[in-house]
């Protein structure tokens, strides 16, 4: 009874699942597994009413029931789920791939089984380190073989250090990507805390891109998630002349307050995120005791306490911390789940949108009702909180959007060259 999977491909790609010579008209339980990076085993398990020729494709039928509802062909990817209790409780990957088993059953009688693999970067991919002219990240070159499609940099969030997995499946992709770390980086001159860091150091980071005989000076497109969302939109309205893209998955419009979350910074002094000239750029200020907040049981929803701090500002102060999205130069795609409990970003998203719509400016924002923060990458099992917050969505639609976003990035950073 032959199972057909989709072949190894990159993770982020399309999953199929079809299978045949079942018996007709039944009830069968699709069962898939994998194995993260610790050996801890993840599953999935739904029930399928086989066709009248005895045949299931998860592409145009819905489980009669399951780890989710419906139709979906990588429905069986998204919902795997750990034991209870595991921390963390969000999938990491082996670096290079993991592999699928999915299993056909009937009454506990194994029918059909296959396996596949999942890749997180192409194994031809040239992996290079950077600790230059002040820069602290890694250096992604596609396969030799593969046509360049464009050169991006990727940034993170507030969770700072350097995240190299976006990195290398975007390069996976056809893009020359330098995964930037900004602060947060044990053993370099990187700033501990997310505090009044210097929009130069970014204007180098686009230099150092530039200056790749691949690129050639041309210019470049830039991608980040949540505080690096902001910071994407932010460097690329400083720097239009060398940013020709921006991707900003749950971003914010508005500057925020820094982050120091080991409270040394000097009382009194200015705490923005970021800086220009040896300045702190205006901001919106936090209005909320964080150890308060903090004091009880987890997971904590912080999106209160950034609308807090919105409606508590002025009119001046808002219009002060706005980003100039209408200095962009390019592309802006914007990425957002109503339900984002890290901070309201379909709202802001909306500012952006409505800025460079008023300027008569391209933007495209993607956006669900249904889903939440952690929106940037697709093909892996979905989550709606980690162990100290919540990031919100329903997993369905965090799924559904981290696909479409997915493609709507290459399509964006990939127009730069075009």
């Amino acid at each position: 009874m032959p199972i057909q999977l989709s072949p190894h491909n990159l993770a982020t790609a399309p999953f199929e699942i079809t299978a045949s010579g079942l018996p007709p008209s039944g009830e069968v339980q699709v069962t898939a597994q994998t194995v993260d990076q610790h050996r801890e085993r993840w599953q999935s398990a739904a029930t399928f009413m086989t066709t009248p020729n005895g045949s299931l494709d998860l592409s145009e039928q819905a489980p009669l029931g399951g780890s989710y509802n419906n139709t979906d062909p990588g429905g069986l990817l998204w919902s795997l789920r750990p034991r209870p209790n595991l921390s963390p409780a969000y999938f990491e990957p082996p670096a290079g791939g993991y592999d699928v088993t999915v299993s056909v059953t009937l009454d506990g009688a194994l029918l059909a089984q296959g396996s596949t693999r999942r890749l997180m970067r192409r194994p031809d991919l040239r992996e290079i380190p950077v600790r230059e002219q002040g820069l602290v990240g890694t250096l992604f070159r596609p396969p030799i073989d593969q046509p360049l499609r464009g050169a991006c940099i990727r940034l993170g969030g507030s969770e700072g250090g350097l995240y190299d997995m976006e990195g290398a499946l975007l390069a996976s992709e056809g893009f020359l990507t330098l995964s930037l770390a900004y602060f947060g980086v044990p053993d370099t001159d990187l700033p501990e805390q997310l505090i009044n860091i210097p929009l130069e150091y970014f204007q180098q980071a686009i230099a150092f891109v530039r200056a790749q005989p691949e690129v050639a000076g041309q210019r470049i497109g830039i991608t980040g998630a949540s505080k690096g969302g902001e910071a994407a939109l932010l460097i690329a309205a400083t720097f239009p002349e060398s940013v020709g893209a921006v991707a900003a998955f749950s971003p914010g419009g508005l500057v925020f307050e820094g982050i120091d979350r080991t409270r040394t910074f000097p009382a009194g002094q200015a705490m923005s995120s970021w800086s220009l000239d040896g300045q702190p750029l205006p901001y919106i200020a936090y209005r909320t005791d964080w150890n308060a907040l903090f004091a009880g049981p987890g997971p904590y929803s912080m999106t209160p306490a950034h609308r807090e701090a919105v409606a508590a500002a002025s009119p001046q102060e808002v219009l002060s911390a706005t980003i100039p999205v209408e200095r962009i130069d390019g592309s802006v795609l914007l990425v957002s789940g109503e339900q984002d409990q890290v901070w309201q970003a379909t709202e802001l998203s909306r500012l952006v949108e409505n800025r460079r719509q008023q300027a008569g400016l391209p933007v495209h924002h993607l956006w669900h009702p249904r889903a939440g923060h952690a929106l940037s990458l697709p093909g892996l099992p979905t989550y709606s909180s980690v162990p100290w917050t919540s990031v919100g969505g329903d997993d369905d639609a965090n799924a559904q959007l981290q696909f479409k976003g997915w493609q709507a990035r290459l399509e964006t950073l990939g127009a730069v060259w075009v």
